[in-house]
């Protein structure tokens, strides 16, 4: 690369190459404002518009060259002020249009930030966050922006249960978002982690609660989904291990598996792929579905990449079904490299009751 950086994000872009931004350097200074692009058709680096972000900045690939900052950031470098840096930056000419921002925009250090299934509705979800470095403040707000908006601008969600720092949030198969863990101060000082988990319901605007972990969960820490419909957890370095915060802590190496409710809503969808695993964008894939009549949706998945609590590659893109037989399903795959890029996805059916089937893995190949 042409600059050291330590914790910069990546984000891949619907032409295939990958940008690089924001970073500590070799010193532990905040890399200059220009970031990085990377084509993997030449193997080679190049340098692009100057834009300066705190390390770890939340950025959504929103086609058109444009690339959306929800402001959510793991600190270190330039913080949000007063929301004014949240925006679409265009990687074109470097212009960056602030989006109307969130509440609390001073709690934006380790944040949350998810696009909303599906993801054909261009919806981002900010949730909870904290002041800068080792400040105290906490917040529960939530907030979303319709990207889609001839004006894009927050709207206050439902809050939390309670302030909220380094909270997972994980898109999940019946397009609903699993939160958990978290803690209300900094890197869970003063034994302040959080054992409760909860459920964000896209289409009622609402939280339900969901089974309480018995391990917090701070910084460091991650959610996956795994290809069974469950969620691994783990991860955590508290800064203390006692209340009192007179002991050192220690990563926590524990890991917990949750078990959805709609695992236990009765037989699971069995899909079965017909055909090669690699496939394009605009195909149509033909699954084996003894139980297609039943099924209610069908979602392509891209896997988490989380780190820190960080994870702004997940998606669930919602593919529409074409054909419908007494065994089988044949759904189509967006034609849009900017809704789906390249790469390794997981395809879940999901019923009328919202369960969903042990996912088959689909390999969308980049564009020629």
């Amino acid at each position: 690369m042409n600059e050291a950086r330590w914790h910069p994000t990546l984000t891949l872009l619907p032409d295939g190459r990958v940008l690089a931004a924001s970073g500590l350097d070799a010193d532990g200074q905040t890399v200059p404002g220009a970031s990085e692009v990377y084509a993997p058709d030449t193997g080679t680096w190049s340098k692009t518009l100057a834009h300066a972000f705190p390390t770890y900045p939340s950025l959504f690939a929103a086609g058109g060259r444009k690339v959306f900052y929800s402001g959510a950031n793991a600190g270190y470098g330039p913080t949000p002020r007063r929301g004014s840096e949240v925006g679409l930056w265009n990687l074109k000419n470097s212009a960056f249009t602030p989006v109307g921002p969130p509440k609390d925009p001073d709690a934006l250090e380790n944040a949350s930030a998810v696009l909303l299934p599906p993801a054909q509705d261009h919806k981002v979800m900010l949730l909870g966050g904290g002041g800068m470095g080792e400040s105290h403040a906490t917040t529960s707000r939530t907030a979303i922006v319709d990207l889609d908006d001839p004006h894009p601008a927050f709207r206050q969600g439902p809050p939390l249960p309670q302030n909220t720092r380094y909270l997972n949030s994980v898109v999940m198969p019946d397009d609903t978002v699993f939160t958990t863990g978290g803690s209300t101060d900094y890197r869970g000082r003063g034994a302040s982690d959080i054992r409760t988990a909860q459920f964000y319901l896209p289409a009622a605007d609402i939280f339900v609660p969901a089974a309480e972990p018995t391990v917090g969960r701070n910084h460091h820490s991650e959610a996956l989904l795994l290809p069974d419909g469950r969620v691994a957890v783990f991860g955590s370095d508290p800064l203390f291990s006692d209340k009192a915060n007179s002991r050192p802590g220690h990563f926590e190496q524990r890991i917990e598996v949750y078990s959805p409710p709609y695992l236990f809503h009765g037989r699971r969808p069995h899909l079965k792929l017909k055909g090669s695993s690699d496939i394009n964008r605009g195909d149509e894939i033909a699954f084996g579905l003894p139980d297609a009549a039943g099924i209610g949706r069908v979602r392509l998945m891209r896997p988490g990449s989380v780190t820190q609590g960080t994870d702004f590659d997940q998606r669930s893109v919602a593919l529409d079904i074409t054909r419908r037989t007494s065994g089988s399903l044949t759904v189509h795959v967006p034609d849009d490299p900017a809704l789906v890029p390249h790469g390794w996805y997981m395809a879940f059916a999901t019923n009328v009751d919202g369960t969903p089937s042990t996912a088959v893995w689909l390999h969308v190949r980049p564009s020629a």
